[in-house]
């Protein structure tokens, strides 16, 4: 089985399991890459027995070093010192779904583990840098980055980006998987249900759809804004409203990937240390709209027009 060479979060990415969706690494790799996926047999009675916890759908061990994952019919995953993963699918595993919890949650632990913030985002590229979108699940980050694609907006990340903080105390972002996910209404409303539409697991109605992939993916860029999603009734008014204090701190922190797992595993205290210092350097709005396709042109024309409005960044409202 070959090896084949990705860029994803800053890193390069040896692995000999195939990674769909990732941009090969382009730059000339050393011979020690920075972190290795492979295919291995896991034990069943590997001793991490420092803590054990179950979360949701998946359980897990662990101790200082390493996190085993472990997904019914999917496979177990051991994650080790930020460095690498081992992946031993179960038996009846689907590839897909083998690497949707590999990028998942699996990558998620390793970027805590070497001190990179996973925030749960849909960003866009802006002329200066990145403009994130947060929310709870279905708040539409995924739809409004779609509907900004149309425009000619590029789309560096969905789902998930990578934040660290550089020398200067500015927060940076790498760019994430460049494909977004769309339930299928959303995807028929915004006529992406052409060739390239892929489900992503089985028994969802939700689908991958290709974008362009993002420019220098080795490079971070400045995170310059956040909009954090909120629903308004239909019908009612578009409003941007500039968050400050502590509330900027609480939207970041809350959309941290896998803050919980995180948090179990120690790594909370430095999350808070990035999501502090983007509170201090980054706008965070909080954006109400109606949560209606047939208003979704209209709310992107809104939300292009505070984009380019740098006067908003010190503003406290802005309505239609």
């Amino acid at each position: 089985m070959g090896t084949e060479v990705y860029a994803l979060a800053g890193l390069r990415i040896v692995s000999d399991f195939r990674l769909l969706g990732l941009q090969g690494y382009t730059d000339e790799v050393a011979a020690d890459a920075e972190v290795v996926i492979r295919r291995a047999s896991i034990p069943e009675g590997l001793a991490l027995a420092t803590a054990t916890f179950r979360d949701g759908r998946h359980s897990g061990r662990y101790n200082g070093k390493e996190v085993l994952l472990e997904f019914p019919m999917v496979g177990r995953f051991l994650v080790s010192c930020g460095k690498e993963i081992l992946v031993d699918p179960a038996p009846a595993s689907d590839d897909g779904e083998v690497r949707a919890h590999l990028f998942g949650t699996a990558f998620g632990v390793l970027c805590h583990q070497r001190g990179i913030t996973p925030l749960h985002a849909s960003v866009i590229d802006i002329t200066d840098g990145f403009v994130a979108f947060v929310g709870e699940s279905g708040a539409g980050k995924s739809t409004l980055a779609a509907a900004l694609a149309r425009r000619g907006h590029q789309v560096a990340a969905d789902d998930v980006c990578f934040l660290q903080i550089d020398r200067e105390h500015h927060i940076r972002a790498w760019p994430g998987i460049a494909r977004i996910r769309l339930w299928e209404a959303a995807m028929q409303a915004l006529g992406c249900d052409g060739p390239g539409a892929e489900r992503e697991r089985h028994g969802y109605n939700k689908y991958f759809i290709p974008v362009a992939q993002p420019q220098n993916l080795n490079q971070p860029r400045r995170l310059r804004r956040v909009y954090e999603l909120h629903d308004a009734p239909s019908g009612l008014t578009k409003v941007v409203t500039r968050l400050r204090g502590a509330a900027t701190v609480e939207v970041l922190m809350q959309n941290v990937y896998r803050l919980s797992l995180a948090e179990r595993l120690g790594y909370k205290p430095y999350a808070f240390k990035v999501c502090s210092a983007a509170a201090r350097h980054v706008p965070v709005f909080r954006f109400s709209r109606p949560k209606d396709f047939n208003a979704l042109e209209e709310t992107v024309e809104f939300l292009e027009d505070h984009l380019h409005d740098k006067g908003c960044d010190r503003c406290t409202n802005k309505h239609s």
